[in-house]
């Protein structure tokens, strides 16, 4: 049964409504919504992948990592409120710029460039990479009409072989057309050099996940071991559930006296076992479980030393000279007495008020020891003796001795480090270092040669190109390539 439409009142009976269904005002909405959703992602997208954001990060992340070398990094709160005062120490410390380069929003920053490089990347990868496996293409391209034309007496199937085996030659990958008298050839090389940009950004965005990770994971800390001493590598990583150990220090020396090598024997004890010893020296580390153990200083002990040398007085000259180690009893030669080193200090300084002593510095700019003088196994007299200088005795037996020299005990200073992104970083300097060779030192070159047949046996030769850099030398390449097919006969 057909319908008939039947106009309403005040309406003509020509007139034609719009037909509107129940969905269509929503369709039309959601596809207003959609248009402006896909606007605000397109803004977004390219405020992400734009170069002008990865400069303004760039130069926020110079500007803070140069803030960073100035300010004092990884140190006490009461170091900072110290140094910079109470205001600046508190600023320092909650703004994280006590350490920069592993608070959050430096992290941020390195992920936002990482984000842009990304973004910057694949904006630009599929041109690149057309072009970097395109094949030549051999057309009357227009920079040819304003390229030099010479008049040659040399069929044209003769020099377009020729103009062909001259480019292989010459590195180019050649396409040639046919179109009866005219004859064209195409030729490329250095395609790399399209996607040079892309290997660099790469590079750098392993480098950026280096810093990020190594940001998160890395840790330095330097501990002072004396010799047989241990530390506990769990300090200062708790996963790692190991113990090192300092068996020997040794310090080589060259003419003059002077430090030629410093070089510590370092043994790895583990779940109570000895694993692995090494002589580690400067730059030459131990490697444990991802924990590297560097040779970084050494210095003298400021509380024991391995001996002391004290001369024994005879009415007032020297007449013996002992030995004594640290912590050891010796006797006395020419008599009942013996002598025992109880204590050291670098830097003898004496409160008159408590009598205690200490030392000023750990510096050893005035060395004293503490001397035990006993008979048959019992103290009688005890004090403190200043190298160089004569001793004060309640007794008189402490007179007899003096402090003439010692034989320091050093430590040796080990940098306990872990970079877990260093790997990734030197893989990055590796790849940026092929991206930039691929992108300044190879040069996208395209070469176009026409040949025209403007009677039998004679042609008309014109030869036209472009490159990415080095016009110069594409200039010259193109002189060549006309003065060989010139000289055709």
């Amino acid at each position: 049964m057909k319908e008939t439409c039947v106009p309403r009142e005040g309406m003509s009976p020509g007139h034609k409504e719009n037909s509107v269904s129940p969905g269509t005002n929503e369709q039309r909405s959601n596809k207003q919504e959609s248009a402006a959703e896909e606007t605000s992602w397109s803004r977004l997208y390219s405020l992400l992948a734009s170069s002008r954001l990865a400069l303004i990060l760039l130069i926020v992340i110079g500007c803070v990592s140069l803030v960073g070398m100035f300010i004092l990094q990884n140190a006490p709160q009461e170091e900072y409120l110290l140094r910079y005062g109470e205001p600046w120490g508190n600023f320092i410390k909650n703004t994280g710029l006590g350490d920069v380069y592993s608070a959050w929003w430096y992290l941020l920053l390195i992920f936002l460039v990482a984000l842009n490089l990304i973004l910057c990347t694949l904006k630009r990868i599929r041109p690149s990479f057309r072009q970097a496996f395109s094949r030549p293409s051999a057309q009357d391209n227009e920079i040819l009409r304003n390229a030099r034309l010479i008049s040659l007496s040399v069929a044209p199937v003769t020099l377009w072989k020729i103009a062909e085996t001259n480019l292989r030659k010459r590195g180019f990958v050649v396409a040639s057309v046919d179109a009866g008298s005219v004859k064209l050839v195409g030729a490329q090389k250095g395609n790399v050099s399209r996607v040079g940009f892309i290997i660099t950004h790469v590079a750098v965005l392993l480098v950026l996940i280096s810093g990020i990770i190594n940001g998160r994971l890395a840790f330095r800390h330097q501990e002072p071991l004396s010799i047989g001493e241990s530390f506990d590598v769990s300090k200062v990583e708790p996963s790692a559930n190991f113990s090192i150990r300092a068996d020997d220090f040794a310090i080589e020396t060259g003419e003059q006296g002077r430090v030629r090598d410093y070089k510590s024997k370092l043994t790895v004890i583990d779940n109570g076992k000895e694993v692995l010893t090494k002589v580690v020296r400067v730059n030459h580390p131990l490697v444990y479980k991802g924990i590297g153990f560097y040779q970084a200083s050494y210095g003298e002990e400021s509380d024991r030393i391995k001996e002391a040398r004290i001369y024994l007085l005879d009415e007032g000259t020297f007449s013996t000279a002992m030995d004594v180690p640290f912590g050891e009893t010796r006797d006395v030669p020419g008599s009942d007495l013996q002598i025992k080193v109880t204590n050291y200090v670098a830097h003898f300084v004496k409160d008159l008020v408590t009598g205690e002593v200490r030392s000023r510095s750990p510096e050893p700019k005035l060395p004293a020891i503490r001397v035990e003088v006993m008979r048959q196994g019992k103290v009688v007299d005890s004090g403190w003796l200043i190298m160089g200088m004569e001793a004060h005795s309640s007794t008189g037996e402490l007179a007899r001795f003096h402090f003439a020299d010692y034989y320091p005990l050093l430590y040796t200073g080990i940098d306990v480090t872990r970079n877990p992104g260093a790997p990734l970083m030197f893989a990055g300097f590796g790849v940026a270092t092929v991206g930039l060779l691929f992108s300044f030192l190879v040069s996208f070159k395209r070469i176009w040669v026409k040949i025209f047949e403007d009677r039998p046996g004679h042609s008309e030769l014109s030869i036209a190109g472009v490159a990415s850099r080095y016009p110069l030398a594409l200039k010259r390449e193109i002189e060549e390539l006309y003065q060989s097919l010139g000289g055709v006969r």
